[in-house]
This record gives structure tokens, sequence and C-alpha cells, in this order.
């Protein structure tokens, strides 16, 4: 038969289950375009070969007027359903597609006619499910939205070449609405087939007939003949989406694994590999905080490195510590960060999966001080993935990474991670679900890196007793001579200097609330009352607050992620926010962009 579009029959019946993730991959941490980067390099990545690094190519094709004829009339079937959701062919110009081909991995193995749990199976079939563990990077099953968030129509294609194959295979996919047609329902998702299995399943298949897929591969401008891999065709691409937002969204995320020779990626006619990044890298827009490129390749290439100094006992129960260390060790670290040398510290990790015995893994961390006119980064990665949220070095006056290469605990974070892979969560389902104090050992790998540059670096106060001089000075002309001025002894008052145990950081449309170094302290559990309010002039903000600002009881407009601790909505624009551990982290959004926020968190 002809590839046609068709949704099975739904039950009106049944629960409809929506598709409602799709902002947890378009947000105000991560864009579309990057969510799109960081999903197809991390799929890739999963199923590269050990033989050669992955390689991803991005191209961009505006199609001919002939061309975008055929496009049109490959969704003949699909019409009817885009207009029961609100959808439709685009009538433009230019018809923009969006190709992406990976090289040196193994394509999408496993069974077409059973459900298998394979690749072909779930990446097709499945959604909120995946078999991946260890250093493999989904954990959700719901990776793959942003391939249908990329288009209009909320459409794509993947052919793909396995070993011991004939030839590719096509099959394509709609993600719209639950709907309905002539009083008919359907679910939100359809299928580009050829036929069904005949097995009793009756499962969509691949279009594999030799004329068929030729035509399809010349439309979209596929380039793969017999290499194994995974090729994704996106029609009607988002206007956001281009050669400059994809570029960006390559370096900015994949400098780790590009500039440890691992992943080579070529967006158009760009090579980014570990020879070119830094050149590419220069000419390339920031959409986050800057990333010292030369520090990343000195990580990786320490990795390599038999320069390492090994910790004594596991961290897990405890954090890091000088007692995991000799004494000669400290003070080794210790010449070496106040000499400008870059620190390695290999950390064990114990693990405990439930129902098995402990397991023990390992991490990598990395400290340099600054020099002079240098910003503090920090750099958190499993595997290939860097997770940007995770900000657990804020605020120490360095440089620093915290890797984690090793099977066990790649998997043990991986469990922990976000949908889309920018920051760990120690009351993930999964986490929980699979592991024995999972909580505990989180703090105790986030905290590392931290706890070592705690350990490491002399952090002294020092006092100018005339610092404010200019300030605070005030001339007594009474008392003013021409002679020569008595000296007069300053009495030195030692003042220990207090440890904030709360920080509150701005980010756009909200704010996070931190711990500091002060939480280590505190008796658990504990409650901190957070009020907000927007900024006025000549008037007390936090008693002038209406409903009409904001009301934190609107769970639709504002949303709280929580790590290691609860909330509870007190009133319009107080909550408490209870603390069960030293490490917690509160983020809101949904604040009004265009008025300043102003916050006030203390603990009772």
């Amino acid at each position: 038969m002809t590839a046609t579009w068709e949704f099975n029959k739904a039950d009106p019946s049944s629960v409809r289950i929506g598709v409602t993730q799709r902002d947890q991959f378009n947000n105000d941490d991560v864009g579309l375009a990057e969510a799109l980067v960081r999903e197809v390099i991390q799929n890739s990545s999963d199923a590269g070969s050990e033989d050669a690094p992955v390689k991803v190519s991005f191209r961009l094709k505006t199609l001919s007027s002939d061309q975008s004829s055929q496009l049109d009339g490959r969704f003949q079937d699909l019409l009817p359903h885009l207009k029961a959701c609100g959808l439709g062919v685009p009538e433009e110009d230019l018809t923009r597609v969006l190709v992406i081909e990976d090289y040196n991995t193994r394509g999408l193995t496993g069974s077409f006619v059973e459900l298998d749990k394979g690749n072909f199976d779930n990446f097709w079939r499945a959604v909120g499910e995946s078999e991946k563990t260890g250093q493999k990077g989904g954990r959700w099953g719901l990776g793959k939205l942003v391939y249908s968030s990329s288009s209009k129509i909320s459409t794509f294609f993947g052919l793909t070449v396995r070993s011991n194959d004939s030839g590719p295979s096509v099959m394509g996919q709609a993600v719209l609405k639950n709907h309905s047609i002539d009083n008919v329902f359907f679910p939100a998702h359809g299928f580009w087939f050829d036929g069904r299995s005949d097995n009793g399943l009756q499962l969509q298949l691949p279009v594999q007939n030799i004329k068929e897929v030729a035509q399809f591969k010349a439309l979209f401008g596929v380039e793969r003949t017999d290499q194994k891999g995974l090729s994704v065709a996106i029609p009607y691409l988002i206007d956001s989406i281009t050669d400059a937002t994809i570029l960006a969204g390559v370096v900015n995320n994949y400098y780790f694994p590009i500039l440890a020779g691992r992943l080579e990626v070529e967006v158009g006619d760009v090579l980014v590999n570990s020879a070119t990044f830094m050149d590419v890298a220069a000419n390339v827009g920031k959409t986050g905080p800057s990333v010292p490129f030369e520090f990343v390749n000195e990580i990786s290439n320490g990795l390599g490195s038999q320069e390492v100094t090994e910790a004594l006992a596991t961290i897990g129960d405890t954090r890091l510590s000088s007692q995991h260390l000799s004494t000669e060790q400290v003070e080794t670290m210790k010449a070496a960060f106040s000499g400008g040398g870059l620190v390695h510290l290999r950390v064990p990790v114990v693990l405990k999966p439930k129902g098995n015995t402990e397991k023990t893994g390992k991490i990598d961390l990395f400290v340099r001080a600054l020099a002079e006119e240098e910003a503090p980064f920090s750099l958190f990665a499993r595997g290939p993935i860097t997770l940007p949220g995770e900000r657990h070095f804020a605020g120490a006056v360095a440089r620093g990474a915290m890797i984690a290469n090793d099977d066990v605990v790649a998997e043990f974070l991986g469990d922990a991670e976000n949908p889309a892979h920018t920051a760990w969560n120690s009351n993930a389902e999964k986490l929980n679900a699979n592991w024995d104090h999972p909580k505990k050992t989180l703090s105790a790998i986030r905290q590392s890196l931290r706890d070592l540059y705690n350990m490491i670096a002399d952090q002294k106060e020092t006092q100018d007793d005339d610092a404010l001089i200019d300030f605070f000075s005030i001339a007594d002309k009474a008392q003013a001579s021409t002679g020569k001025k008595k000296r007069i002894k300053k009495p030195t008052v030692d003042i220990e200097p207090r440890e904030a145990a709360i920080r509150i950081r701005p980010v756009t449309g909200g704010f996070e609330i931190l711990s500091g170094p002060g939480a280590q302290k505190w008796t658990f559990p504990k409650r901190i009352r957070v009020r907000m309010a927007y900024d006025m002039i000549g008037a007390d903000p936090f008693k002038r607050v209406s409903v009409f600002d904001f009301d934190l009881n609107n769970t639709k407009k504002l949303t709280f992620e929580t790590t290691n601790g609860e909330i509870k909505i007190a009133k319009a624009n107080i909550l408490f926010f209870d603390v069960t551990e030293a490490d917690f982290l509160l983020k809101a959004s949904g604040f009004d962009v265009q008025r300043d926020l102003i916050v006030d968190a203390r603990a009772s």
C-alpha cells in the first residue's frame, strides 16, 4: 500500500491523556532550539559506537515552489485532523525543513512488529517511558516531544538504517491534541506508515518501498545511504530555529564532549570538532553565562591524565571533608590551588541500589583559583550532558567542575534529572524508586565541589581601617592646627564574619532561594517565610501589595520548583518554605517581567 496518515480510534469512555509536557522543553532556562539540540545530540550519543566519535549533522533547507507543493501533498490525509486541532498546512512563500542525521551510531534497533521496548518501539510508540540506564541521557521518554514541537504542524519523520536491514525504513508521526471528527474520537498521536503487522497487534509498519523512500530522501535532502543511524526530518520548521540558534545551542551545551574529542557536529557548512571549536565559539552569540572554554579544555585533558589525587574514603553517607584525605594530600592541594594550578581530586562514591548490594563509583572534581580579571565558573556534567541548572558552586571565587563519567554514578544522577536534563531533583520519582537514601547521596555529590573548595581555599578576612573614611569622617575645624598631629592608636576589633544561610538570586520572571554556608548550622526541619511584592516609589511595596498584581494561589500563572523542601501558601504574596536539609532550593517563575519584583526571605 501507499503510505498514509492514520490515527487509531479512541474509546470515548477512556480517560483522555493530553500532551501537556511541551513547556518543559521551551522555558526561561532552555529555549526550544536549545532543547532540540540537547535532545538530538543526547539521543545520538546514547546510540553511539565506541569505534569513532559520534557525528551529528543539522541542515536547513528552503524548498522550491514545486517541492513545497510535493510536501503539501504528503499531508492531505492529515488535514482533517489538523483542522480539528485548530491547525493547518501553512501557506508560506518560503517553506523550510530541517534534516538532522547522526553517524557512527546504531539506528533505531529492535523489532518493527513487537512491543519489545527496543529503541524503535520506544522512539515511536512510547511516551513517558524509557529503558535507558547508566550514562545514557534519557530517563523520562519525553524528550522526543521537541521534534514535533519544532514543526508548525506538530509532525516529524524518521528514517533509520540498521545492521542486517535490506535498506532504509521511514515512518512519520503527528503529535496533536485529543480530538474528534464527526463524533469519532482520536488520540493525540497519529502515524504516517505503510500497513500494519499481521501478528494480532496491528502495529504500524515503516515504509520500506525503494521508490517511496527515494522520493522522501530527495524531497527533504536526506543524505544517508547505507550508513547506520537515524535521520529526522521536520517539515514547516518554526521561525525561531535557525542555523545561528542551532550553532549557539551546540557551542553552549556540548562544549565538553566536543573538546574531549567524543563528538563532532555539523551545522550547515560549519564543522564543530575539537580542532575548530575555539574558532567557532569565538563567533557564536552566548545564550547563558560565559563559558571559559580554555578551562573546559584543561579539564578534558585532565580526565585522561595520571596526575590525580585519589580520596581515601567514600562519600555518599557523608559529605566530602578533610577526613577523606591525608594531611599531606590536603596541604599539597592547598599549595597547588594558591599557586594557580589545577587541582584534580577523584572521589569514590558509595551507592545503594534498592534490593541490591552496595556499589562504588567515582566522580572527578577540578578546582582552580581565579587569575586576574577571570570570572567564576562551574561545570556539572554527567557523561556528555552538562547541567546548567546546577548552581552549587555559586559564590566560590574560583573555577570548578564536577564530572561524573562513571557508569554507576551516571545512572544514579540520570535518575535524578528533570525531563530537560538541566538539573537534579532529590524528589525525582525514579531516584527514590531505584535507590536507598538517595537524598543524602545526591547532596554529597552536589556539594562535593564546594566542599573541596572550602577545604583548600584559605579565605581570610582583611580589614582596611580607612576604607570608608571619605563617607564617615567629619572635619572638626575647632581642633584643626598646623602643628604636628598626635597619632591615636586605633583599637583592633575582631568581628567573626556571619555566614549567610539564605541567598536570594533574581532570574527572569521570578527568583531563586538557595542555601548558603550558614544553613549547615541549622537544625532541621526549618521554616523560611518568603514575601513577594512588585516595587513602587514612595511606599512600602509589601504593605501595598494587591491581588491584581499576583496571587500565589493562581498556579496557572505562577510555578514553583523545590529541592529538599515543600511550600505552603499563607497569603496572596506570602509563602512558607519548609526545608528538610541544608542543601535546599526554591525556584519561582511566572511573574511580570516588566516589573521589579522584591523578595524577602527570613528563617523563623
